[in-house]
């Protein structure tokens, strides 16, 4: 498996589900490796994988579980076995994958389909321009093995007309750090806290931080509770920001109980991603009975089918304020309780189908 990093200030939703992929495909192959390509692993990232060991690239190693840092790779080689199956879980681990298997099967191996995690439509990230077109010649629909994050991924590929001919899907499934905090939620009557968590991760350019700020400083301006509410943003932000109004308190990235114990007692949720899969914070927040903005996107439509998700039609500082006093509003109204938890039989709670996922890619190289 080639991945970015695995270390934790890089660990968000992507990598975490890769990495659950990876285990369960280990269970079907006899050796592994995970390469590297970003990021040196450290010392906390590798006690996260204490059965495997730390291989330098151009060294061989009959060791059957390998991390194989390769982001300090000028003047060095990758060894590389006849049979390798490659699995792909960025556009430019996708890219380097695709090759590296093609040149196995010019040197006396096989050239097979790379096994492509496909997480969201990566050429969005950027511009038209050379990544543009470099991620978006990564997807070779009628070679390569897709594994979709989310059903309404799937769609959107395909209603663009990339239908691959051997693909699977998985939807969300909440964290298993939650799950003991989200019963005890669906029981508790205590009132929410007049908090908004807001998911602000400035350096993904998908997730609109700007927007979102310039968002919350129309609605503190406008609102006079804004005065009564705190708004605080688990995410990369490591300082607070003044936004004017008030300030957005930055908590960082918050480790799991934590992050449960702020989704149980807080109340608005805001969180935007400018792409076609959904993300999981809105999904999770709406589960714990927050009352969530978000947006549509193409075929994304989560207020449709999604209890407390209310997605914005147009992405714009002005709807953003207009949805945060509705939402507000709705809160008040309700003496802040906490709007609907999940219940039992919540998607989110279903068992999580990687080991179907693995299964079907195993069976696909036998």
């Amino acid at each position: 498996m080639v991945l970015p990093s695995i270390n934790r200030r890089h660990y968000f939703g992507g990598i975490h589900t890769a990495v659950l992929i990876y285990r369960e495909l280990c269970r079907f192959f006899p050796a592994s490796r995970i390469i590297l390509v970003d990021s040196e692993p450290d010392e906390e990232a590798l006690s996260r994988f204490h059965d495997h060991s730390l291989v330098p690239a151009d060294t061989t190693s009959d060791t059957s579980r390998q991390i194989v840092p390769f982001s300090d790779r000028y003047g060095k080689t990758l060894p590389v076995a006849g049979d390798d199956i490659w699995v792909a879980t960025a556009w430019w681990t996708a890219y380097a994958a695709q090759r590296l298997s093609a040149w196995q099967g010019t040197h006396g191996g096989v050239d097979r389909p790379v096994v492509y995690l496909i997480q969201d439509f990566e050429p969005g990230f950027y511009a038209w321009s050379s990544q543009y077109a470099l991620s978006s010649s990564t997807y070779r629909c009628d070679r390569d093995i897709a594994i979709f994050n989310t059903r309404l991924l799937a769609d959107f590929f395909a209603h663009h007309g990339m239908n691959y001919a051997t693909a699977s899907v998985f939807e969300p499934v909440l964290h298993d750090g939650l799950r003991d905090a989200l019963a005890n939620a669906r029981i508790d009557t205590t009132a929410r806290e007049r908090r908004m968590v807001v998911y602000a991760r400035p350096g993904t350019p998908r997730n609109a931080f700007e927007l979102i700020c310039e968002g919350l400083r129309m609605w503190g301006w406008t609102d006079q509770r804004s005065a009564q509410w705190q708004v605080v943003a688990p995410g990369e932000i490591e300082c607070d920001l003044e936004l004017g109004p008030f300030k957005l308190k930055a908590l960082g990235k918050l480790d799991i109980d934590a992050y449960a114990k702020l989704l149980s007692t807080s109340s608005i949720g805001l969180s935007l991603m400018v792409s076609p899969h959904p993300s999981y914070p809105p999904l999770e927040m709406a589960a714990f009975g927050m009352s969530v903005l978000t947006n549509r996107y193409d075929n994304k439509r989560l207020d449709e089918s999604v209890a407390n998700i209310h997605s914005l039609e147009s992405m714009t500082p002005e709807a953003i304020c207009a949805g945060l006093h509705a939402l507000v509003d709705a809160c008040e109204a309700r003496e802040m309780a906490a709007a609907p938890v999940a219940g039992p039989d919540h998607p989110l709670l279903a068992e999580g189908s990687f080991d179907t996922i693995a299964a079907g890619v195993a069976r696909a190289f036998t």
